[in-house]
């Protein structure tokens, strides 16, 4: 997808295309929308973001779990499913949801099925935002793609080319050689391969922290980083970065990489 230097003034209008997770993505989120709510055209809500797998069986919901256990550590597993059940029984009353928080500063929130059916395209071109935040899972066609003059971004917890697909974070901090960052780029077909339009790396996280609190130290000053990219595009002068992809996209880890980074943590932690 081509990006040609537009200008953007003041009254820009993005939409955010998202799913409710009350842990890591609905604070985000909410802050998106509290630091410039003039500027949010609507807010389109794709069902929940589920933990672990997408699909299969109740052992391989449970298996998910176990694998969660290992990631996030007794503390981080156990305060998700508190924030998970206060989301499912309080809806978009929760102080975490994205869809709450829109209707409290009066924006446009619809909910929404696959945005690449054409009932969302309709809806999308009636709304007519200058540029869409996907942050929902599902990989966007060329067709919706095309619809905001400025396509459409999304904010992805790693430093790109670098732990492309899901958990990005987790796989950066499983790294043998861990860095951390926050990549704002342009949405393409692919798995987070369109053109950077900034990144920033964060060099005060210890290898050693529990997995949540890596997540709360990048996703902390998210809200402003793309908010900043959105007005990086707004200057005459700007070119985005391409990528050039080497590795596989990541999937869900298995639970022996899952005990694999534990051991790994282990090691960080007695060598301190």
């Amino acid at each position: 997808m081509d990006h040609q230097p537009s200008t953007i003034d003041p009254s820009a209008r993005l939409a955010v295309l998202c799913q409710e997770e009350p842990v890591f993505l609905g604070p985000f989120l909410c802050g998106v929308i509290r630091m410039r709510p003039e500027q949010i055209a609507a807010v389109f809500i794709a069902g929940r973001r589920g933990a672990g797998e997408k699909q299969g069986s109740m052992a391989t919901h449970l298996g998910s779990l176990r694998i969660f256990w290992h990631i996030m550590e007794p503390h981080g597993f156990f305060a998700g499913l508190v924030l998970r059940r206060r989301a499912a029984l309080l809806g978009a009353r929760d102080p975490r949801s994205v869809a709450g928080t829109a209707r409290k500063l009066g924006i446009p929130v619809h909910a929404v099925g696959n945005p690449n059916k054409p009932e969302f395209h309709a809806l999308l071109k009636e709304t007519g935002p200058d540029l869409v935040l996907n942050q929902s899972e599902r990989l966007l066609k060329k067709e919706v793609l095309a619809i905001p003059r400025l396509g459409f971004i999304n904010r992805h917890a790693s430093l790109l080319p670098r732990a492309r697909g899901r958990m990005a974070a987790f796989w950066s901090h499983a790294a043998e050689e861990p860095r951390y960052g926050l990549t704002i780029h342009f949405v393409d077909e692919g798995v987070d391969t369109g053109d950077i339009i900034l990144q920033k790396e964060f060099a005060d996280v210890d290898p050693a922290w529990p997995y949540p609190r890596v997540m709360r130290r990048i996703m902390a000053n998210a809200p402003a980083l793309l908010w900043e990219a959105v007005d990086l595009l707004g200057r005459a002068d700007f070119e985005p970065r391409p990528q050039t992809p080497v590795d596989k996209p990541h999937v869900f880890p298995t639970l022996e990489e899952a005990r694999a980074y534990r051991r790994r943590l282990r090691r960080r932690r007695a060598s301190k």
